[in-house]
């Protein structure tokens, strides 16, 4: 009996030990090397819902949704109660677009433990989608009420109310997830453009630079930059950072239509002419 009983030792260790190095791929970022040493250990060790959750992340990385699903789901059959694997479920029914679904899910979450923040955040984030802005930003004020340090939650709080217009207190959101995360580049930018649409370009430029310091290669902030010296009449630094915008991302419409506006105000027509026409090649109409 003893034999057996370590037998049975070597087998969970050794299903741990695969999982311990499908954690390590899955940070690498080598999500099918990670699918495969999770689908490894669940060979070894099939009722392990740590491992079929696991699993799931790295196939929802993969785009494999599906099989992402299948896969949390068998978590929740091992474990009812297993709450991570509810919010990663209803993850996969938001990216899948099912909307209502993932709703469906995140409310039966907080039913089991309304302290659960991943969930009241999850809600705000598939009503913004959905273009349910006020009803988001309740759900972000949930979240708040259960921790007010998450930078991630102030930000997407500020974002749905810069969509109602509300840009004063969109600032100060974003403020708040700036203090908490001082190299939060998406918060520089979104805080950007909240005075950007205030017509406070200056300052708006200031942190579309923060913004593009952190994250260079983002090609959203060199277009936010872009535009606001265009409405500065700033024409040739717009145009440099439309340029750095398409040098990233050649088929980013609003960097040809940009530079097109820069080029006209500058009355070099013919060679505004042609970045518009790149525009109907990199973004055809329906």
């Amino acid at each position: 009996m003893s034999f057996g009983r370590h037998s049975e030792y070597i087998e969970r260790s050794s299903a741990r030990d695969l999982g311990v190095l499908g954690d390590d791929l899955y940070r690498q970022g080598r999500y099918l090397e990670s699918a495969m040493m999770y689908e490894k250990a669940l060979e070894i060790a099939p009722h392990d819902k740590s491992l079929w959750n696991s699993k799931g992340l790295a196939l929802c990385r993969l785009k494999k949704l599906e099989e992402a699903l299948a896969a949390f789901e068998k978590a929740i059959a091992i474990d009812q109660s297993y709450l991570d694997a509810w919010n990663n479920k209803g993850v996969v029914m938001y990216r899948a677009k099912m909307y209502e679904q993932s709703l469906e899910i995140f409310d039966e979450i907080i039913k089991m433990d309304p302290g659960y923040i991943k969930a009241w955040y999850n809600k705000g984030v598939v009503k913004g989608r959905m273009g349910r802005h006020l009803e988001s930003i309740e759900e972000y004020d949930r979240a708040l009420e259960i921790d007010q340090t998450r930078p991630k939650i102030w930000n997407n709080k500020g974002s749905a109310l810069g969509n109602l217009g509300e840009y004063e207190r969109a600032i100060l959101c974003f403020d708040q997830a700036i203090d908490l995360k001082l190299n939060y580049a998406e918060a520089y930018a979104n805080r950007g453009v909240a005075y950007s649409k205030l017509g406070l370009h200056d300052q708006a430029l200031k942190d579309f630079k923060q913004a593009i310091d952190i994250d260079p290669a983002n090609p959203e902030s060199w277009c936010n930059r872009g535009e606001a010296f265009r409405r500065l009449q700033r024409y040739e630094e717009a145009m440099d950072s439309f340029d750095k915008a398409i040098a990233i991302d050649c088929r980013d419409p609003r960097a040809w239509k940009g530079k097109a506006l820069a080029l006209k105000a500058l009355g070099r027509v013919r060679e505004a002419e042609e970045a518009l026409a790149r525009i109907s090649i990199v973004d055809p109409p329906p």
